[in-house]
């Protein structure tokens, strides 16, 4: 599974082919997308005021700290009724949402052999022939505001061509997946086609298209997040003698901020967050749906039957190979293995009611628990665990030009006026799909008939 980001989030792999300079610009890029929109900017990892799961959570004040209250409560497993929705993270060596998927011809693994199947079979060739079905998202929605120049379309090839332009060829890798992860935890999937009729003849917009929309105004746009979390930049970071990297950057979110969001905000508050799900320089961000909890005994390595069956005085854990590097507070130590349900990426297609995919993964680690077992600390014991997290504040919803709650009502898509066409044009030129129009599709995607 491969994903990316460039400007957005997504998966940065290094590839041979592909200059450090590049990967870095594109690491750098895909970072700040997400951290400027967020009010705490500092990176600093470990267990510290720049760490906190408070920082992450929907209710910063109804925050559970303490373990036992959290196992009384029984948040020791749950699972989102809506979980957050696949789709493709849209790579760019395809055009991003200009990838013409089902357009059976376009079938390409290079970004130079699929713009120049785009440049030879332009969209105003496949409108003239009513071939609606093979345009793109990006064609589409062009077509609907009348930008047949310009537009998303060539925004959306311009995001590959500056890799093309540098290095010769694009990577699969690179696509919009730090939109995607926002748009299917903020807004409802698009179930249904919406069948646009204008003067010229009906077209549709499948899921696919509405969820492409969607993935790239949460891409460009500008929202309030929520981040907590460390940045590794090592392929391969070294290790001391107790397991842990060398490199504080790698050290990444403290189990106990980890902890206490997950089972906070999932468990708690019923709202999903985003986890780059990978320690080291790659960055995987996916949404998550679930979790369930086991407690151990740090000591004896066993699952126990209880909570109170693996909290572990640590005056008592007299092999504990990271007694050096313990919270001072601390009084207890308990294990905790926590299997996490994420949704992950799916190919774009014409289906209604698309599946939703989920992946599951293991962490292990322990928390460090103070007099009253409130968790003040902990440390990581599988080398695969989060790097950062984040997550849209709740009420927020990316901002574009000319933005009305008018237009949400008035707006007709089979004769758009003037003043939304101006708007859209204005929207493209900052490679951003006009917001209401965007809404309105959502929500006509979720109507059994249009």
């Amino acid at each position: 599974m491969n994903l990316l980001l460039l400007l957005l989030i997504g998966l940065i792999s290094a590839h041979a082919a592909v200059p450090t300079e590049l990967v870095e610009i594109a690491r750098k890029n895909c970072r700040r997308g997400i951290i400027e929109n967020s009010p705490r900017t500092s990176l600093k990892s470990g267990f510290s005021e720049q760490d906190r799961a408070e920082f992450l959570v929907e209710t910063p004040s109804k925050m559970i700290r303490n373990i036992k209250i959290m196992d009384e409560k029984k948040l020791n497993s749950a699972n989102l009724a809506v979980a957050p929705w696949s789709d493709s993270y849209w790579p760019l060596y395809l055009g991003a949402i200009g990838n013409r998927y089902n357009d059976p011809q376009f079938a390409f693994n290079d970004w130079k052999e699929a713009f120049d199947y785009i440049t030879k079979n332009p969209a105003s060739k496949l409108i003239k022939k009513k071939q609606f079905d093979s345009l793109s998202p990006a064609e589409k929605y062009d077509y609907l505001l009348h930008l047949p120049t310009g537009g998303l379309t060539n925004s959306n090839w311009n995001e590959g061509k500056f890799y093309f332009d540098e290095n010769g060829s694009v990577e699969s890798w690179m696509g919009l997946c730090h939109g995607w992860a926002a748009a299917s935890i903020m807004m409802p999937e698009p179930k249904r086609t919406v069948q646009v009729r204008t003067a010229d003849g009906s077209f549709p917009f499948y899921p696919s298209d509405i969820k492409a929309l969607a993935t790239l105004i949460w891409a460009k746009g500008q929202f309030n997040t929520r981040f907590v979390g460390g940045r590794c930049n090592q392929k391969d970071p070294s290790t001391d003698s107790m397991g842990r990297p060398n490199d504080e950057e790698c050290l990444d979110n403290n189990p106990g901020t980890w902890h206490m969001a997950i089972v906070n905000q999932i468990g708690q508050f019923k709202r999903s967050l985003v986890m780059d799900a990978t320690y080291d320089y790659e960055v995987w961000n996916q949404p998550i749906s679930g979790y369930d909890i086991q407690y151990y005994n740090p000591m004896t390595k066993t699952n126990a039957a209880n909570l109170t069956g693996a909290i572990v005085p640590r005056k008592e854990f007299k092999n504990d190979p990271r007694s050096k590097v313990r919270a001072p507070k601390s009084t207890h130590v308990v294990g905790v293995k926590m299997s996490v349900r994420y949704v992950v990426e799916t190919s774009p297609s014409t289906e209604e009611n698309q599946t939703t995919a989920i992946k599951t993964v293991k962490y292990e680690y322990d928390l460090e628990l103070d007099k009253d077992l409130n968790i003040i600390g902990g440390e990581w014991y599988s080398d695969n665990h989060p790097d950062f997290l984040w997550v849209p504040d709740k009420s927020s919803f990316p901002s574009t030009d000319g933005d009305s709650d008018v237009f949400d009502k008035t707006i007709n898509l089979g004769a758009v006026n003037s003043e939304v066409i101006e708007y859209a044009k204005i929207n493209a030129q900052n490679e951003i799909p006009f917001g209401p129009i965007v809404r309105i599709l959502v929500n006509q995607s979720l109507i059994l008939e249009n």
